[in-house]
């Protein structure tokens, strides 16, 4: 009531002063167009033109302001409506793919590509969807676009390169986890993925150079040790790489660091013997395998032995390997069945068949030990006993 009462008194007080305006401004000026014409108006509808056109600019002002704020309001409307339905359509698509029903999830997703061709999100879902349907073409034509928008996104970079190892397109996979790494250089799950795409190529020397980058993660004791046995496997390979390459010495260089640090690792000192054997060194590689044998008492540095002085023509010191290893543990019967092998490899028949029946075997199932036993009653003529033999050999008795 106030407020009516306030607005009355004022247009009032306007009317009145423009009244005074009226009377009291009845002078005729002259308002110029160009220098040479002109229109005459008195000093008052002058006043009132002005104030006219400045009302008139200043309404339309906040007219056109009003007009943009309502436009922008019913854009913004729109725009919420359509990222809601957006965001449905996706969270149904997310929940139809963890519950694997890919078809429903692929659905969703495009309905949103429909809305939204250019949600990275969705992008990288749906690609996840055709790479579970094997589709491998169109996975990796759906995450290259959400890289395209998105180039820094590590998501996308990984659902990619795991779409080209789907593909067996190990370079391009491994070139964007390197792109990851070079940002990221403790990323593990990248390190981890590098190496295993190594190991698929067997590029030995990239796998052994990756594999040291794991030192440099922060892993749990129980992953700490199975890198450790994962690297012992891996310097082996790369060692064994660089043997078949004719790199000697870095070869003995690995192979010696492994031994150094794994001094029970067979096959390091197998191949380090043969690097020996690949230089020319043929006494240092048995010295070398004696030595480590005498260290490990595994019997397969034996065997290379064995086979290593049969190949020089040299059974005797054949015999010897196993004779010293006989002697060094006269109780253990696998090594005396070694030797009455090699004794039955030399022709030697009388002493393969004195050392082994200087073994109780009882009744344990030794098919091995039979068969050597059965060949050596048929090369002696005794039928019957090398045909008991052979029965035992296969579980018959």
């Amino acid at each position: 009531m106030r407020m009516r009462s306030f607005v009355t008194a004022l247009i009032v007080l306007v009317t009145v002063w423009f009244m005074f305006l009226i009377q009291f401004n009845q002078e005729i000026i002259k308002v110029h167009l160009t220098p040479s014409k002109y229109f005459e108006v008195t000093t008052s509808f002058f006043f009132l033109l002005s104030a006219t056109v400045g009302v008139v600019a200043v309404v339309l002002f906040y007219a056109i302001r009003d007009f943009k704020l309502y436009l922008g309001e019913r854009t913004d409307q729109r725009d919420h409506k359509q990222q809601s339905k957006v965001q449905d359509l996706y969270d149904k698509g997310v929940n139809s793919l963890v519950a694997k029903r890919t078809s429903d999830a692929t659905t969703y997703f495009q309905k949103v590509l429909d809305v939204d061709g250019n949600h990275v999100d969705t992008l990288i879902k749906l690609g996840l969807a055709q790479l579970r349907q094997k589709n491998h073409k169109e996975a990796i034509r759906l995450h290259q676009k959400a890289l395209s928008l998105d180039s820094e996104n590590q998501e996308v970079k990984f659902a990619l390169a795991a779409d080209y190892e789907e593909a067996k397109q190990y370079d391009e996979s491994i070139k964007l986890y390197q792109e990851i790494l070079e940002k990221d250089a403790s990323n593990l799950t990248a390190v981890i993925k590098v190496r295993d795409l190594y190991l698929v190529l067997q590029r030995w020397e990239e796998l052994y150079a990756t594999q040291e980058k794991l030192k440099i993660n922060s892993l749990s004791p129980d992953e700490q040790e199975a890198e450790q046995r994962r690297q012992v496997g891996f310097t082996y390979e790369y060692g064994r790489s660089l043997l078949e390459q004719g790199d000697l010495e870095q070869a003995k260089k690995i192979l010696r660091g492994l031994i150094k640090v794994n001094k029970d690792f067979i096959p390091a000192h197998l191949a380090l013997g043969e690097v020996f054997l690949e230089e020319g060194k043929s006494k240092e590689a048995a010295d070398f395998w004696e030595k480590a044998y005498k260290q490990t008492s595994s019997v397969l540095l034996l065997h290379r032995l064995e086979d290593f002085y049969l190949a020089q023509g040299e059974p005797g010191k054949a015999i010897e390997v196993y004779t010293q290893a006989v002697n060094a543990k006269p109780g253990d019967s696998t090594l005396k069945f070694f030797l009455g092998k090699v004794y039955y490899r030399v022709e030697m028949i009388d002493d393969a068949f004195d050392v082994l029946s200087s073994v109780d075997w009882g009744d344990q199932e030794l098919p091995d030990v039979h068969k050597l036993l059965g060949n050596i009653y048929l090369r002696k003529g005794s039928l019957g006993l090398a045909a008991s033999e052979f029965k035992k050999a296969l579980g018959f008795r």
